[in-house]
């Protein structure tokens, strides 16, 4: 009886199978030590295959190994370069705790300057410069409304919006109070249009380029500028605009990446606009980042058998590469309960995506599951570790104590209370215990939100790459004979998510059923649900 370990070195994760006369006598796997294909990757596979040997009461007689090609993920963040707007400027939007409610257009006055102090007769937006303390500010706004001013709006220098507007007389009414304002470029706009409404509630003068024209009196060449503004202001629910004396200049265009990507032996290269996801997903603007993720799967190695080689000097046995990583992905599949002959298997993982048809035809396309963690950490400003959890499904909103919200609405009670710090966050299910995240700059999702954008991510992501390893076989459906079904089978680490069944098949035509493998279950010895194909299939070749 041959003893054979079939040994798959990922991106992400180092899988071995030990199999005799087709009975799988055990399975394991660890964390690939650094890059897929190097000297430490095959060294810390021989140490997964030597325990799961032991683990298993076997000596193992012979190994095989496929060829291995590394996928590289980075992020290049985009510069945020302004549109230019003309004359008009926006001075804050979005600040956390704006103070008062409504809208005002009217001239700057800067508080404690006495050539600002002559009479206007129309609003006037009181400015108050930094050093001035807030109720510093309060009393100076008193004694303007006693001189008979008609203060229509306050923008305040430092962080002290509410502690102005509640100390304001009740006969100006709540009048829009926005703090961390530059009072210097406040001062110097010939006109300002300040706007808050309640939180979460859109701005309805400032994003209406229309009222924003009217209200600054433009141009018919204006309105151009004006629109820019409004666009830029969708989703916010306080801001400040200055009509200025004169345009601003052009903004100067980005600079050259000072590090271009020069991935000669680059096989296929796979990029992911954030951008254009949170458009998708109506996210709110300013609540995540922007960048370009970018997946570079490199071309194979000269020496297709430098691994088997190395693999063999580390183990001491003979080491064979009798299949590719998608045809070995596919044998080991097709050990799944109710699979197709025709079925089309998709072989998920860290870095790429291997797709193989009936016939032998194969794809192996960039950008899978780290790629997902990477937009996941780049959208919320977390650490890969943390967006690794929170990619993986449903969250929760921590309302404090043990309460949460779900994402359909539902509310409930946790097992145990979650962290005091941790409230009003959302949170999900982690190693060891709750995670909880929270937008860029502190800016909260809803648990529905969230689920939008996550869902969103797994589309343009996951879906995205795998329509272009179906495209690349043939397969997108365009060949199917009407009603002829067409089953698409995943494996692989990432096909754990259980969204992702449900992401898939609406990314594809009507005629594919997508499911996940259950690999082993054919044969003796416990079933490897989803994972361990290519490790399985090298190990039955």
């Amino acid at each position: 009886m041959t003893v054979i370990a079939g040994v798959d070195v990922g991106n992400a994760t180092t899988e071995v199978v030990i199999v005799a006369d087709g009975v799988i006598l055990g399975a394991g796997r660890a964390p690939t030590r650094g890059r897929k294909g190097s000297a430490d990757s095959l060294r810390g596979a021989a140490a997964v295959a030597r325990r799961v040997a032991r683990q298993a009461g076997a000596v193992v007689d012979e190994a095989r190994i496929a060829s291995l090609r590394p996928v590289d993920t980075s992020v290049r963040t985009v510069p945020d370069v302004p549109p230019p707007t003309g004359r008009l400027r926006v001075l804050r939007a979005g600040v956390a705790t704006p103070g008062g409610a409504g809208a005002c257009v009217g001239v700057p006055l800067l508080l404690g300057d006495p050539a600002a102090a002559a009479d206007h007769a129309g609003p006037v937006v009181v400015v108050v410069p930094p050093q001035t303390r807030f109720d510093q500010a309060a009393a100076g706004i008193r004694v303007l409304l006693a001189a008979g001013t008609r203060v229509g709006a306050v923008l305040v220098a430092s962080d002290e919006a509410v502690l102005v507007a509640n100390r304001l007389p009740a006969a100006i009414g709540r009048v829009p109070v926005i703090d961390q304002v530059d009072s210097a470029a406040a001062a110097s706009c010939t006109l300002l249009a300040v706007e808050v409404r309640s939180p979460g509630h859109p701005l309805t003068t400032l994003a209406d380029p229309v009222a924003l024209g009217a209200a600054f009196g433009l141009r018919e060449r204006d309105v151009g500028d004006a629109a820019t503004i409004s666009r830029s202001l969708l989703d916010y629910s306080n801001a400040v605009v200055g009509l200025t004396p004169a345009a601003a200049p052009a903004p100067p265009p980005p600079a050259p990446d000072p590090s271009p990507r020069r991935d000669t032996d680059a096989g296929d290269v796979f990029t992911v606009d954030l951008a254009a996801v949170w458009d998708a997903a109506t996210a709110r603007r300013g609540s995540l980042g922007r960048a370009f993720l970018v997946a570079t799967l490199h071309r194979q190695p000269p020496d297709a058998g430098a691994a088997a080689t190395e693999l063999a000097t580390l183990l001491g046995i003979p080491v064979a590469s009798p299949l590719t990583e998608p045809a070995a992905a596919r044998l080991g599949t097709a050990t799944t309960p109710g699979m197709l002959p025709g079925a089309v298997v998709a072989d998920i993982g860290s870095g790429t995506i291997d797709a193989i048809a009936a016939d032998g035809r194969e794809a192996v396309v960039a950008g899978a599951g780290e790629l997902l963690t990477l937009a996941v950490a780049e959208a919320l400003g977390v650490p890969r570790a943390a967006a690794d959890w929170i990619k993986r499904g449903p969250c929760v909103r921590l309302d404090g104590g043990q309460r949460y919200e779900a994402e359909d609405g539902g509310r409930g009670f946790l097992d145990a209370p979650a962290p005091a710090a941790a409230a009003g966050m959302l949170a999900v299910p982690g190693p060891g215990g709750l995670v909880p995240f929270a937008g860029r700059s502190g800016r909260q999702h809803t648990p529905s939100e969230w689920r939008a954008i996550r869902l969103r991510l797994k589309q343009a992501v996951l879906a995205a790459s795998l329509q272009r390893a179906l495209t690349a076989l043939g397969e997108p459906g365009t060949r199917l004979a009407l009603g002829s079904p067409a089953q698409l089978l995943l494996v692989g680490g990432p096909a754990a998510d259980n969204e992702l069944v449900g992401v898939l098949t609406r990314s594809l035509p009507v005629a594919f059923t997508v499911g996940r493998g259950n690999l082993g279950a054919t044969r003796g010895g416990e079933a490897l649900g989803h994972r361990y194909a290519v490790a399985l299939g090298l190990a039955l070749a």
